[in-house]
């Protein structure tokens, strides 16, 4: 999974480039920010407790106001819900198995998965209709399919394992 994980940030990454806008914010970092926040929220609050954003951008290294923007999507998405008070913060909305990776993206910018094609010379074009038929709109299908395959449950746990393995190494003394 690690390694199509990485396929499909470099893909999302290909595609948010080719549909930003002159003078757009970096959408891959935002998009990117967005992940990390979910996974680590999905992952701290097993236990039924709120995670603060302190608690997110001091683990992730992510500034705390543009952690703030990126909730504020994830929350309008209906992906995240705050919760008030002294053990306040964020949680999952929902079950984690019915989130998916398509769900996340979508929240953060609906652009990143939608279809990808060229028409600069015009649809009378054979080979820019070959181009877009036979490669953007497969890659682009593979793509949707592909983030909708994936849960946040499988991501959490994926999480849970690689920084498991990576902090329990045994330490000898000499």
């Amino acid at each position: 999974m690690i390694f199509k994980l990485k396929t499909v940030t470099i893909i999302i990454y290909s595609f948010s480039k080719q549909n930003a806008r002159k003078g757009d914010a970096k959408i891959e970092d935002f998009n990117k920010g967005g992940i990390i926040a979910v996974i680590d929220i999905a992952s701290h609050s097993l236990n039924g407790n709120a995670v603060t954003t302190p608690e997110i951008a001091k683990r992730q290294n992510i500034s705390k106001k543009y952690l703030e923007q990126i909730l504020s999507s994830l929350s309008s998405a209906g992906l995240v819900r705050g919760q008030k008070g002294s053990n306040g913060g964020y949680v999952i909305a929902k079950n984690l198995k019915e989130i998916t990776f398509k769900d996340i993206i979508n929240a953060l910018d609906a652009n990143v998965l939608s279809n990808v094609y060229f028409n600069t010379r015009g649809d009378d074009d054979v080979m820019i209709r070959l181009i877009d038929n036979s490669l953007w709109s497969k890659m682009s299908s593979y793509l949707q399919e592909y983030a909708e395959s994936i849960t946040l449950a499988q991501l959490c746990d994926e999480y849970i394992k690689n920084n498991e393995i990576e902090h329990n190494i045994p330490m000898y003394y000499i």
